[in-house]
């Protein structure tokens, strides 16, 4: 069987609920994200007019357009679009059924409910950027964005596509206890919101970094589970290169400890502190790493749990930059 093909990552760029796109910008929360407005920023990103837009799809197409600006290259129309999202559009949906459940008017705005379907998102990322090409909207909760760019890569491998835009995103509503209804959240974990991007190509100039694998483990013991993900993990650290462990809002505290004493060249990198809990959070966190200047290669490797006891693994490689 022949050896396929590198992937590379050739920008990345990320939005957090600050509106923070930048390392430097980041702050941790110390309690839930608060939607803010983001047409200020949207508009120097793109003159497409997204006043009628939800703040979901603010948020898809301000962390896209923040990542094509960051190409070193121009973007080929022809770039795929895979679009990753746990709970679609929020706010616009509960408008569209307060509306339709309004005793005196029932009647339904039409961008209500145009916006309340969760690819319109998708679609304004592809119009905002004048791409022509594919574009999927993908939606498995916590899996979201894995899923989706597990399908670019796939894609990409076997010559599909030849430069794909991968990204996720989700909003966090208010109050709390509603919201929960639609995520399950520890007390101790803050709601979080924010976007995330990454484009990839399968030509090494001007790239960042590099697609290592996106995989699905099983392991139905914590030692068996344990077991798996350290046959995936350590061939690749015994490259020498500095090797972090992002964790995904799943992944369970002794998880995270025994990984860590398994494998002690791994070192902690919790970006949740800085984007909170959401579906497609992963994106944040993937894309995050790619802020950092660094003088030597790098390996990330994402990890994260579903409800249903599933476990995803991302690995990157970030390239001295």
């Amino acid at each position: 069987m022949a050896e396929k093909s590198p992937i590379y990552i050739l920008s990345a760029a990320t939005l957090g609920p600050g509106q923070d796109t930048a390392y430097a910008d980041r702050r941790s929360l110390t309690e839930d994200a608060m939607p803010l407005d983001l047409q200020a920023l949207l508009k120097t990103f793109t003159e497409q007019d997204l006043r009628r837009a939800g703040h979901f799809t603010e948020l898809a197409v301000a962390g896209s357009q923040l990542c094509i600006s960051r190409l070193k290259q121009p973007l080929n129309q022809d770039t795929a679009v895979y679009f990753s999202t746990g709970l679609g559009e929020v706010q616009k949906t509960v408008a569209l059924f307060q509306q339709v459940m309004d005793e005196d008017a029932g009647l339904v705005s039409p961008y209500s409910f145009v916006n309340s379907v969760s690819s319109t998102a998708g679609f304004y990322v592809a119009k905002a950027a004048g791409l022509k090409s594919r574009n999927l909207t993908v939606c498995q909760e916590e899996f979201s964005f894995e899923a989706a760019f597990k399908l670019a890569q796939t894609d990409l491998e076997n010559n599909e596509v030849d430069f794909a835009m991968v990204g996720g995103a989700d909003e966090c509503s208010h109050p709390r206890a509603e919201h929960m209804h639609r995520i399950q959240l520890e007390d101790s974990q803050p709601m979080g919101e924010g976007s995330g991007w990454l484009c990839l190509g399968k030509t090494s100039r001007h790239a960042i970094g590099e697609v290592l694998m996106v995989r699905e483990i099983t392991g139905d013991t914590p030692a068996a589970w344990l077991t798996a993900v350290e046959g995936i993990l350590s061939p690749w650290l015994k490259k020498g290169h500095k090797t972090y462990l992002l964790p995904g809002f799943r992944l369970e505290e002794a998880n995270i400890n025994n990984l860590l004493n398994r494998l002690p060249e791994m070192e902690l990198k919790n970006y949740l502190d800085y984007c909170g809990c959401f579906h497609t959070a992963a994106a944040f966190g993937l894309a995050s790493v790619f802020d950092e200047t660094r003088k030597e290669p790098a390996l990330y490797f994402h990890i994260n749990r579903n409800t249903y006891g599933r476990t995803m693994i991302v690995g990157v490689y970030a390239f001295p930059r």
